[in-house]
């Protein structure tokens, strides 16, 4: 049987960046993951010369635990940064509307009305009202009104969480907005007065970027980064835990007796577990039921991506990153993004390649609709919102991926009930840790953060433990 210091379950990018941190630390680690490759959602590969991604599709300059994985892994050479155009636009009215850029843009557009806009403008000037309970949606129709909230706030929900503004939690999905408030009175004078965010000296060595990034062979060249410059005996693919034992000496892991390639048990002095919440809810089970309750209770929606190509011999296709629709549009699609004017490489030359985005929590029925009826709605939606684009020809290029459970959502409370499940986790088993993107955050930096975050915990109260002793 093979031993090691830390075992993790789990090979998304949590469970990589955990390996990669308990790797820096000099801690041998083992990482299970039960698909045939490692990367979770975070996959890329191409087809017909179009450049798919499942999940995610970018980062932003400001992630910087992704920036210290792509510098440690040596994937700075394949970075591409966002082309611009930087254009985002919101749907309104059958017709896209371009947001503003910057704050000296706000009076420009027609993405609100003027009245929209001085009532926007007006946030500093708004009472401070923050508690616990707001939704997303109260949070910003208290700070700049019903129009901005509808049109800014609700599909900016419907893109980062596909979820229902009236359920999340503003402090809870959007913490730094609902601090600003609390701190300052108002989201713009709370962001003025905050201090800055103190500089971790992990990446204090590291470049401030801005702006959106991507890689040549698309985000998922970086799991693939990560496992390859692990130790060559650490991944071990197709190999899912069906049991974790606590013994005296930490914890054995045994693969599924009949669904794992590698079958051979690990004896583990810690674990991270990696997994999405509803899987990692039944690992934690037998072990830990309050916990497993605490993660099979964390709502997650189900998402339809939609991937459509084709040729654009008139180069008519919209330019920017992407259209967000708010509900009530008359349009199932809950946004659109135009990959290959963001990034190189992304389609065919002459070619263009659009993703739209159905289901969450307003709509989980469009996940099971047939894939040519969930193209034409993207073809229909892209149309509607862009005159040029309606004289595009049909794709030639269809590519839908479902899934089931996609983003976890951070309703009210949510971020409480995850404290207060590690807290119980660390109380009862101080060698077995959380790491996901039901904790800390849905992105891909805040993934990765709560991995490493989860060794360093681990690694902090062996030593506390052994000067305690």
């Amino acid at each position: 049987m093979r031993t090691c210091d830390v075992a993790i379950v789990g090979g998304g990018i949590a469970g990589l960046a955990a390996a990669w941190r308990a790797h820096q630390l000099g801690l041998s680690c083992v990482l299970f993951e039960a698909a045939r490759v490692v990367g979770g959602k975070m996959r890329s590969e191409r087809k017909d010369g179009y450049l798919i991604e499942h999940g995610p599709n970018s980062f932003l300059g400001s992630a910087t635990a992704l920036w210290r994985l792509v510098e440690d892994t040596g994937m700075a050479g394949q970075v591409l940064s966002a082309r611009k155009p930087a254009w985002r636009y919101v749907y309104r009215d059958r017709q896209a509307r371009r947001l503003p850029l910057d704050p000296v843009s706000l009076l420009g557009g027609d993405y609100l009305s003027a009245s929209g806009k001085l009532r926007l403008l007006c946030e500093p000037l708004v009472p401070g009202g923050a508690t616990s309970t707001d939704t997303a949606w109260q949070f910003a129709e208290r700070r700049v009104g019903r129009e901005a909230a509808r049109y800014l706030m609700t599909p900016f929900v419907s893109g980062v969480y596909a979820g229902d503004v009236h359920q999340l939690g503003a402090r809870d999905a959007f913490p730094k907005l609902w601090n600003w408030e609390r701190a300052g009175g108002s989201a713009t004078l709370g962001a003025l007065l905050s201090p800055p965010e103190s500089t971790d000296p992990e990446v204090a060595d590291l470049p401030q970027r801005r702006g959106m990034f991507s890689f040549r062979d698309g985000l998922g060249a970086l799991p693939q980064a990560i496992a390859g410059a692990l130790p060559a005996d650490c991944v071990r693919t197709g190999t899912p835990i069906a049991a974790l034992e606590p013994r005296v000496d930490g914890w054995l892991l045994s693969p599924h007796p009949t669904l794992a390639v590698d079958k051979a048990a690990v004896l583990a002095r810690h674990v991270v577990v990696a997994l999405p919440n509803h899987p990692a809810a039944d690992l934690l089970a037998p072990i830990a039921p309050q916990v497993s309750r605490a993660l099979a209770q964390v709502q997650t929606v189900r998402v339809a991506v939609v991937h459509v190509g084709g040729p654009d011999p008139d180069a008519v296709a919209p330019r920017g990153f992407g259209v967000l629709i708010p509900p009530g549009e008359g349009q199932r699609a809950l946004g659109i993004l135009f990959p290959s004017s963001v990034f190189d490489d992304r389609a065919p030359a002459g070619h263009c390649l659009h993703t739209g985005f159905f289901g969450g929590a307003c709509d989980p029925e469009a996940v099971d609709l047939p894939d040519d009826v969930l193209a034409d709605l993207v073809v229909s939606a892209r149309g509607s919102a862009f005159a040029d684009a309606a004289r595009l020809p049909n794709p030639t290029m269809v590519h839908v991926i479902r899934w089931r459970q996609a983003i976890p959502q951070y309703v009210v409370g949510h971020r409480a009930r995850m404290a207060t499940a590690r807290h119980d986790l660390s109380a009862q088993w101080p060698n077995l840790a959380l790491a996901g993107s039901h904790l800390d955050g849905v992105s891909v930096a805040d993934s990765a953060s709560s991995g490493a975050r989860a060794v360093d915990a681990l690694v902090t109260g062996q030593r506390a433990g052994e000067v305690h002793a």
